[in-house]
């Protein structure tokens, strides 16, 4: 017997010291739990440390990155290498999240990375002239701990999650080797930081060789703590999470619908390139539909505030007709919205100098005797543009969504914004500024507003992902929470929101799972009467549309639209650019029975 226990024994220490054998020793080590390490650096703002996979790791929260000092070559990409490293999703909904890369884009230097993409998948990204990909299918959920691993040989590259072999890209070509500098949380783009996470990192090791498939299984321990979801990573529930979010091809498609087209994209014929920034509105039985024109490029100082009446809900439309022109040297005047009161129709648009300077809003109010617009000129400052109607609130002041905008960049942030009027005096309007929450760091914050008493919501365009911001005023649009990610996926562009005679809210973009940017289809989510979570999504048209008025084609962009309630329908116009580049778009018009949407 006592032979035996000696044998056990033995053979025990034996497997013991094989195991602790199998484990490589790195080449070089990142603990990443603090900032101050002399090995890596912060860019942007300042990581917090908090308990990680071993001691303390660092979070970032959507607006850094830490970068490995004098990485150029470190790892060599030409050269068997691997790496790993532990990461912990906070938010899943926010585009694509670099876990750890090697790219540089504006300085064409690309080699590799590994990311969260925006389908919430884990994919590692190959340059061999061209991306080529590998993925997970594995399902994150937030403020749980993984290791993630990267294997490259000769002829291949290998994707590990978990001690597991998740996929591989064969290597058909030597991968560039660049200046980029290896990076954890984002992207370094020449001092553009991109693509960030918003989670923790920890314990990331290198390996000047490719590891064998014993000793990525042997670097892996499954860890069982998790991190608590901070308020700044926490999506906003604007959508009933009980009801999953279907992908694009499997939303509903509303019927009895009618479609119209307001203005045809028809350039050989009037010359005009840019079209966009449908309104609408209803005043003594007319519809009336405004939009932005220009016969040169977008945001220039040709554009012009135009519109069309129809007399017969949308069937057939009056020649063009001019709000204004932008007479004023170097102004240019663009899309905006209407609103009917007190037996006037007022016009907002959004007016700029040269190319998007100084923007602002102006008003105007139609003679309907002469059939011209009385200018009041400007109204609202700021960078204010109008981008949805106004809507009363209970305290009588109007309140109108907007962005506080400037020369485009998709790399900064432009805030959403409201305007409140004083009584019914339009010509007087307060600007409000509503701010970001952390981890935004980029917003073009076109957005909408629903109302529910002194409460207002408003949803903003995001720059940073495909979701829809939302901010939420106690104070009828006085002081507002700042804009955050919530948890309903929206494409990039011009929402519309606002009440319905039945009590519903509603919200029409594009809001579909795993659709990221595509302005397609175009979709209305609804709540339950007098609720104010989003439960029900419908699509109004998708890109293919050929039994009905308007352009169709495989992929196209159906963008910027606005809606108005009349008469037991939903007037919904939209830019359509049949499947052109730009927005060298038609406007369209979309009617739908408010029946169909309860």
């Amino acid at each position: 017997m006592s032979d035996r226990i000696v044998y056990l024994l033995g053979l025990a220490l034996f497997t013991a010291a094989v195991a602790v054998a199998s484990e490589p020793k790195p080449d070089r080590v990142w603990p990443l739990d603090s900032v101050s390490s002399k090995q890596i650096r912060y860019k942007g703002s300042s990581p917090a440390d908090v308990a990680g996979v071993d001691d303390q790791s660092l979070v970032l929260k959507g607006k850094s990155l830490l970068e490995v000092n004098d990485s150029a070559t470190v790892p060599n990409s030409r050269k068997p290498f691997s790496l790993v490293v532990w990461f912990n999703p906070y938010n899943l909904d926010r585009g694509q999240q670099m876990i750890v890369a090697k790219n540089r884009y504006a300085l064409n230097q690309r080699e590799w990375g590994i990311m969260i993409d925006s389908d919430q998948k884990l994919r590692l990204y190959v340059q061999q002239g061209g991306w080529k990909t590998a993925h997970s299918d594995a399902t994150f959920k937030p403020g749980t701990w993984h290791q993630v691993g990267l294997v490259f040989t000769d002829d291949k590259s290998e994707l590990w999650l978990d001690g597991e072999l998740a996929g591989a890209v064969e290597l058909t070509q030597p991968i560039p080797q660049t200046n980029a500098p290896l990076t954890f949380g984002g992207v370094d783009d020449d001092g553009r930081i991109r693509q960030t996470m918003m989670g923790a990192l920890d314990e990331a090791m290198l390996f000047n060789r490719s590891l064998k498939p014993s000793e990525m299984e042997s670097l892996y321990k499954p860890v069982t703590a998790t991190h608590p979801i901070p308020d700044f990573a926490e999506p906003f529930p604007i959508w009933n999470a009980a009801s999953p979010l279907p992908v694009a091809a499997e939303i509903p498609t509303l019927k009895g619908v009618k479609f119209h087209v307001i203005k045809k994209w028809d350039r050989e014929a009037d010359g005009y390139t840019f079209l966009h920034g449908v309104g609408l509105g209803w005043h003594k039985n007319k519809l009336y539909a405004s939009i932005g024109h220009n016969k040169g490029a977008e945001n220039t100082v040709s554009e012009e505030a135009q519109y069309r009446v129809s007399e017969d809900q949308g069937q057939t439309w009056s020649e063009l007709r001019v709000i204004d022109a932008g007479e004023e040297p170097d102004l240019a005047v663009s899309h905006g919205v209407f609103l009917s009161h007190a037996g006037k129709l007022w016009a907002f648009h959004g007016a700029y100098y040269g190319k998007m300077q100084k923007i602002h809003t102006r008003a105007y109010s139609l003679d309907e005797a002469t059939g011209k617009w009385d200018p009041h000129g400007i109204v609202i400052r700021d960078g204010f543009w109008p981008m949805n109607q106004p809507e009363k609130m209970d305290d009588g002041n109007w309140i109108m969504p907007g962005i506080s905008a400037g020369p485009y960049s998709n790399n900064k942030i432009f805030p959403a914004a409201v305007a409140i009027s004083r009584g019914d005096d339009f010509t007087k309007w307060d600007y409000v500024e509503i701010p970001t929450g952390e981890g935004i760091d980029r917003m073009w914050g076109e957005s909408a507003n629903f109302v529910d008493g002194k409460r207002v919501f408003n949803i903003a365009r995001y720059g940073g992902g495909a979701s829809a911001l939302v901010a939420v005023s106690e104070d009828y649009g006085r002081t507002w929470t700042p804009s955050r990610i919530s948890n309903l996926p929206m494409a990039t562009s011009n929402p519309v929101a606002g009440t319905l005679s039945t009590g519903q809210r509603y919200l029409i973009c594009t809001t579909a799972r795993n659709n990221g940017g595509k302005r397609t289809p175009l979709t209305i989510a609804v709540t339950a009467p007098g609720e104010n979570v989003f439960q029900k999504v419908l699509v109004i048209r998708r890109s293919q549309h050929p039994v009905e008025p308007g352009e169709s084609a495989d992929s196209l962009s159906l963008s910027y639209p606005c809606a108005i309630e009349h008469d037991g329908q939903l007037y919904v116009g939209y830019s359509n650019n049949g499947g052109r580049r730009g927005n060298l778009n038609s406007a369209e018009l979309a009617i739908i029975p408010i029946a169909s949407l309860q």
